[in-house]
């Protein structure tokens, strides 16, 4: 998450010189602030995996993340697959609710406040990083991990949109209980990535990666 941040506080630098000059300014000053372009606000793609932690995207993790990010001045868009949900849990019991199937997009929509995109249209041309955050739902509906293990299978807009990130050299950010198999050279003792506590983000930029533990 480190390279999350550090990419949203040199977008606000600029803003914030401007922000320290004196009301007396001078013309040349005045000149300097009209001529500089703004600097653009650092684009950020979350990808959810539905809604609820024990079948979907972990709601607290989720919030969090949007806050923090709100607070470094950063655009963030939220995305998610099209694609039925493995299964329904009723979050009462823990159990599953064998009549229901519901869509992991249509169920992301509750913590995107229908503002929600299908992964399908998610590019990594026109975002600067990426986050998913935790919950089963990585592990049931962004892959087969919570049956398949370390054979599981990504899912084929997740896996495009990992590889075209790490392509680019761009923060890949997994929160906390996030399982996404990694496509080589990542990580090629362990396939898949998982991070082991509960406030550890691990951020993937170009062949490094780092663990924060630390709260965003």
């Amino acid at each position: 998450m480190a390279a999350v941040r550090a990419l949203v506080g040199s977008r606000l630098a600029a803003a914030s010189a401007f922000a320290s000059l004196p009301g007396g300014r001078t013309p040349s000053q005045r000149a300097a602030i009209h001529l500089s372009a703004p600097q653009p606000a650092a684009k950020v793609a979350l990808v959810l995996s539905g809604c609820g932690v024990y079948d979907g995207t972990e709601i607290h993790e989720a919030s969090a993340i949007l806050v923090h990010l709100s607070r470094g001045g950063a655009e963030v868009q939220i995305f998610a697959p099209d694609v039925p949900q493995m299964h329904v849990i009723d979050h009462t019991k823990g159990q599953p609710s064998e009549s229901e199937s519901r869509n992991v997009l249509t169920e992301s929509a509750r913590i995107a406040r229908g503002k929600i995109t299908d992964l399908a249209k998610l590019s990594a041309a026109n975002h600067d990083a990426t986050i998913f955050p935790g919950g089963f739902g990585a592990a049931k509906n962004l892959s087969t991990f919570a049956v398949d293990g370390k054979d599981c299978k990504v899912n084929k807009e997740v896996e495009r949109v990992l590889k075209e990130f790490h392509q680019a050299g761009k923060p890949i950010g997994c929160d906390a209980s996030t399982s996404l198999p990694a496509p080589a050279p990542w990580w090629s003792r362990n396939p898949v990535l998982r991070c082991p506590g509960l406030s550890c983000i691990w951020c993937w930029q170009g062949e490094s990666r780092n663990c924060v533990d630390e709260h965003l």
